[in-house]
């Protein structure tokens, strides 16, 4: 059985993201069924091992001319992206394949802060891994927090992972989902302004959320008819506003006739407990706070936020770079560990 590979990004080195990912790795034993590829920047792990006595035995990963990517079965691998970080900051040409050319010199990055140099290494390890992905180098992206104002620093209209995979990947239809014990969720909108939200949702976007909540829950989590629950948008739905009759009821109608169990919409301050007490497999939540404030509260160490419908799997920490704790031994591993057992399992051959 051929084993699935595991892409791991950096995230943005002046946060918690390196050392999150050593705390995650070190104590895992050799997996039969994926390869780890860490792909970032070497001097962030030499700073992780420096402040915090943390390391890990990397070995080098190589990407021949062919684009093979050549990994140790056994070992931790690491893919380094200074080249590539350089070539962002305007110092040289970006190409794959000069991780096999002579080493650059390693860029200094800040700790918690905001700096372009940080985001060029950031963002270098995204592109690469989103390019091993999509060259099938790599089952899922794993991927560390980075800060989204320095990521701009880089690329003015970056939004986040979420948006920047799908469209390097042409994905048109996907949703941003996060997944915990005890509560599942997807978001209808993502990050837009609150005044812009109720003009952006519509049948169509909501029925796509609930289409594709669906079609994660039964064929990646394995629930043979799982149940979806939908919020409303306004306070006490339709007490309050209209959407909840002619935007969203239509789209849980359009989803019933598919034949799928959804109802709503429901007030979103009643729907969260029920499904927190398992009354439901998951929620359609219709904006960024309606979702992620309930879903933070119950789930920050463990929660993991997944991006469905692109062509590879996709997992990340649920939480941000935190850099007022970045290098101090004090960011818990525990939403990496599960964001990457989340991967292995949605990517096992």
């Amino acid at each position: 059985m051929s084993k699935s590979i595991i892409a791991i990004t950096m995230g943005d080195p002046g946060g918690v993201g390196p050392e999150i990912i050593v705390q995650t790795l070190r104590d895992l034993q050799p997996s039969e069924s994926c390869s780890y590829l860490v792909i970032g920047a070497r001097q962030a792990f030499d700073c992780v091992k420096a402040k915090l006595h943390l390391e890990l035995p990397f070995h080098s990963a190589v990407i021949n001319p062919s684009y093979y990517l050549l990994l140790k079965q056994d070992a931790v691998n690491f893919l380094d992206i200074n080249a590539e970080a350089h070539a962002l900051l305007g110092r040289g040409n970006q190409r794959l394949e000069t991780l096999n050319a002579n080493p650059v010199k390693p860029l200094a990055f800040e700790i918690g802060k905001v700096s372009r140099t940080n985001a060029a290494l950031a963002y270098a390890a995204l592109e690469m891994a989103t390019k091993l992905a999509l060259r099938g180098l790599a089952d899922a992206i794993v991927t560390a927090p980075i800060h989204k104002a320095a990521m701009r620093l880089i690329d003015p209209k970056f939004q986040g992972h979420t948006e920047y995979l799908a469209g390097a990947s042409k994905t048109k239809t996907f949703a941003m989902m996060f997944v915990s014990p005890r509560l599942k969720l997807t978001l209808v909108t993502i990050h837009v302004p609150v005044k812009k939200i109720a003009k952006l949702i519509t049948a169509g976007l909501v029925f796509e959320k609930i289409s594709l909540t669906h079609q994660f829950l039964q064929n990646r989590l394995k629930i043979a008819s799982p149940k979806i629950a939908v919020c409303a948008l306004n306070p006490h739905g339709s007490e309050t506003g209209d959407e909840e009759l002619s935007v969203i009821r239509p789209a849980v109608k359009k989803a019933q006739r598919h034949r799928m169990d959804v109802t709503g919409p429901f007030s979103a301050d009643q729907l969260f407990y029920d499904a927190y007490e398992g009354r439901y497999d998951a929620l359609i939540s219709m904006y960024h706070d309606q979702g992620l404030g309930p879903f933070k509260m119950i789930a920050f160490h463990e929660g993991v936020n997944v991006t469905l419908g692109l062509p590879f799997v996709r997992t990340s920490p649920d939480h941000g770079t935190a850099f007022g704790i970045a290098y101090q031994g004090k960011a818990a591993p525990s939403s990496m560990r599960e964001a990457l057992a989340l991967a292995k399992k949605l990517a096992a051959p």
